[in-house]
């Protein structure tokens, strides 16, 4: 964005204060809007920031999960059906999670979109799968994209509190979601004892 023009007399305080706002905003594009409001940048610069953010990521970037996340998940798939719902550009959520080391096969169902609104997928994935509301649980770190949508289902609802879960868009009461953790491990004792 500065390459093409955007006015920034200090660069690493502008990078920290798109941080500071990432921290707080519930996805990317919320926080690169609310910086060039900041900024004074000018719309042509948001589609700049947005192609930056969301157009793909360099071969060796690494990508961290939680502790022991695919085993964890390996372990869940030989009992269970496995389905994931994501918001974004498909090419670059499958690479996600292949450097993040999670093998898509474990997943009976991947539905990637780019429209925020899940909750017509849980349906598909819930009628695809042949499962009751009632037999399906949802995982996910936003309250209001995640996992209201499939409260909403009559689905349960596991709040994990991290990354966007853990800012002021993710907190959660009980009549918000039916469970909370910290650590990916306890997903699994919540499913072995549902």
């Amino acid at each position: 964005m500065m390459r093409a023009g955007l006015p920034i007399s200090d660069e690493n305080e502008a990078l920290d204060l798109l941080k500071r706002l990432d921290q707080t905003a519930d996805s990317a594009r919320h926080s690169l809007s609310e910086f060039l409001d900041i900024m004074d940048g000018k719309e042509q610069f948001y589609s700049i920031g947005e192609e930056t953010i969301y157009g793909g990521f360099p071969e060796d970037i690494v990508i961290l999960t939680l502790d022991d996340v695919p085993e964890i998940l390996n372990e869940l798939k030989d009992q269970h059906q496995l389905a994931l719902v994501t918001v974004g550009k498909k090419d670059l959520q499958l690479k996600k999670m292949e450097k993040a080391g999670i093998d898509s096969s474990i997943f009976s169902k991947i539905i990637v979109s780019e429209d925020r609104n899940k909750k017509p997928h849980y349906e598909t994935i819930i009628e695809e799968l042949r499962f009751t509301p009632k037999e399906t649980i949802v995982c996910g770190d936003r309250v209001n994209i995640d996992l209201t949508p499939a409260k909403e289902l009559g689905c349960k609802t596991i709040h994990m509190r991290w990354g966007r879960g853990n800012s002021h868009h993710g907190t959660a009461s009980k009549a918000d979601v039916d469970f909370a953790v910290t650590k990916f491990k306890h997903i699994r004792d919540i499913v072995a004892n549902l």
